[in-house]
């Protein structure tokens, strides 16, 4: 196998395929936790805020088993910190004074402390951040990588199912009556999302950064399963590689070349496996373009 695709210096496009069995991939807040669809084409939907933040949590796990170091591969934007937090400890450890109604953070102490957060956090170095949320501003970094929506192939019709529950919360209900709830998923679909990484100025990712990106891809459903998701799968990473910066070919004449369609295309009913589709990879690709498929 190339390792076009850990090559930080060069354009990378991919295509990330997962699938749902019986389970919510991501619960829309507004609609009751209900699965996201398109309302006009009755697709399901993930959002790309979903997949970064099980990015995020896989390189949390991975860190927590001692597998990444954790001041290389902490993880900014996390439940239970605060981001202030977080930029006043990089100012303390680069010996810079908080603003306060006198003086403001210098353009120095912001650059200063923006390096010292791409260093330290992966998601920062990665996706960015908005980071002058206190008196520790460290301004806005521009992260290399872009997460679109997942979006399935064929409509699908969440299943809604009612739920009891026999243990009360209050002692003198507790001979009372079950508790009712409800709980949605999708029967099944495949979906695929959309995954950039162009280098920017003054880019700090490393071709370890690109390993562990490409690895959380693969892996992410694996640790993060809850029993709103107990069979979310990785279907498959298929990445495309250039030899610049700037790109040979533009990323949807290419990321089009992986063909997914069902196996049956006159057949009217939902899928309802993966197996009932096909996945047919690109055999042509145009001059300065390299492919691998990594799941």
């Amino acid at each position: 196998m190339s390792d076009a695709h850990l090559n930080p210096a060069v354009k990378h496009d991919a295509l990330f395929v997962f699938d749902a069995i019986d389970s919510n991939p991501n619960g829309d807040p507004d609609n009751a936790g209900k699965p996201r669809t398109d309302l006009d084409t009755g697709q399901g939907v993930v959002s790309d805020a979903s997949l970064k933040r099980k990015i995020r949590d896989t390189v949390q796990f991975q860190v927590d088993q001692g597998m990444l170091a954790p001041e290389r591969y902490g993880i900014f934007i996390r439940r239970g910190v605060s981001l202030n937090e977080q930029l006043e400890e990089a100012y303390r450890q680069l010996r810079q004074p908080l603003a306060d109604a006198k003086n403001k953070n210098s353009a120095e102490q912001i650059e200063n402390a923006a390096g010292y957060m791409i260093d330290r956090y992966f998601d920062v170095r990665c996706f960015g951040a908005v980071m002058s949320t206190g008196q520790a501003s460290a301004g806005k970094v521009t992260g290399p990588v872009t997460v679109g929506l997942g979006r399935s192939f064929d409509p699908v019709l969440p299943m809604e199912m009612g739920i009891t529950r026999t243990a009360s919360t209050k002692e003198e209900a507790k001979d009372n009556a079950s508790q009712m709830g409800s709980k949605s998923v999708v029967p099944y679909g495949l979906y695929a999302a959309r995954v950039h990484y162009q280098p920017t100025r003054n880019n700090q990712v490393t071709a370890e950064d690109l390993q562990v990106l490409w690895r959380s891809l693969i892996s992410l459903f694996e640790v993060t399963r809850s029993a709103a998701r107990p069979d979310v799968n990785t279907r498959g990473v298929f990445v495309f590689s250039h030899d610049s910066a700037l790109g040979s070919a533009p990323a949807r004449s290419l990321l089009d070349k992986v063909v997914i369609q069902r196996v049956d295309l006159a057949d009217t009913k939902p899928p309802t496996r993966f197996e009932d589709y096909v996945i047919t990879e690109p055999t042509d690709l145009p001059p300065g373009v390299t492919y691998v498929r990594l799941a």
